[in-house]
């Protein structure tokens, strides 16, 4: 009995100290609302501690709160209502709040998202890894196939790499781009996790088509032959090739949520 009630006063104490916003206002946005037109850089974090959003939902919300990198796969036990939502978001931190760098801020208000989430949204998750089939992604004997180019200059950033894919075409084009955002977008593609091993640390222009000669399948959804079509692509226009291997992946799952309280 000690034991655990020492437990929940740590875990108390532990809540307590975790940084939260001062001020929160949340909002259902009508179904019917226009669309929201935004910059394809466009974040919703803030200096000082905010977190602003005119329209977003619960999967993004909570993929940004725990750093869920791929929501569609990693990301489970929402309800349909939870999924089909969307909210305008204000939340801030107290006045005359420390200055940290972006970095740190970010981090900042990740943690505040989480306690944001479990007060107003009563949020329940756990996490847990298995040990599953990834891809691992490599330079392939011929060598790569790209040359190195500078850096985005701030406040420029990093833009995610573009893939648009079928069974039987498909083409990948990144401007500034690095190997991390190439797995991104693979995995995308695979839907399954695509872990960088090539050592490549520069940024790289990429602009790459390919197609199938036999179009008889044009209406089949993305399966086997795009696969193979991706991997031959990989191999002799970009100088990488994938792998398969077992590996970590981690994943999310709700176990409670509720619509929230607005004001």
């Amino acid at each position: 009995m000690k034991a655990a009630g020492l437990a929940l006063a740590l875990a108390a104490t532990l809540a307590a100290q975790a940084p939260r916003f001062e001020v929160v206002s949340i909002r259902a946005v009508p179904p019917n609302a226009p669309p929201v037109m935004r910059e394809i850089d466009f974040t919703p974090v803030r200096p000082g501690g905010q977190y602003v959003d005119s329209r977003t939902g619960l999967v993004f919300l909570i993929s940004f709160a725990y750093d869920i990198r791929f929501p569609g796969m990693q990301l489970s036990g929402l309800p349909n209502w939870a999924k089909g939502t969307s909210y305008a978001v204000s939340a801030k931190s107290a006045e005359g709040s420390p200055e940290i760098s972006p970095a740190e801020n970010r981090e900042r208000v990740r943690l505040m998202m989480r306690a944001m989430l479990e007060d107003r949204f009563q949020l329940r998750i756990r996490s847990e890894t298995k040990e599953e089939d990834v891809y691992e992604l490599e330079v392939a004997k011929g060598g790569f196939q790209f040359k190195e180019v500078d850096p985005p200059e701030p406040p420029a950033k990093e833009l995610p790499v573009g893939a648009a894919f079928s069974n039987h075409d498909g083409r990948i084009v990144g401007k500034k781009s690095t190997m991390a955002g190439m797995a991104n977008a693979l995995t995308v593609m695979l839907r399954r996790p695509v872990i960088d091993r090539t050592g490549l640390k520069g940024h790289y222009d990429f602009n790459v088509k390919w197609s199938s000669p036999d179009t008889a399948d044009s209406a089949a959804p993305f399966g086997g032959e795009g696969i193979g079509l991706l991997i031959s692509t990989l191999q002799h226009e970009f100088g990488l090739q994938l792998k398969k291997a077992k590996g970590p992946v981690q994943y999310w799952v709700v176990e409670g949520v509720e619509p929230p309280t607005e004001n």
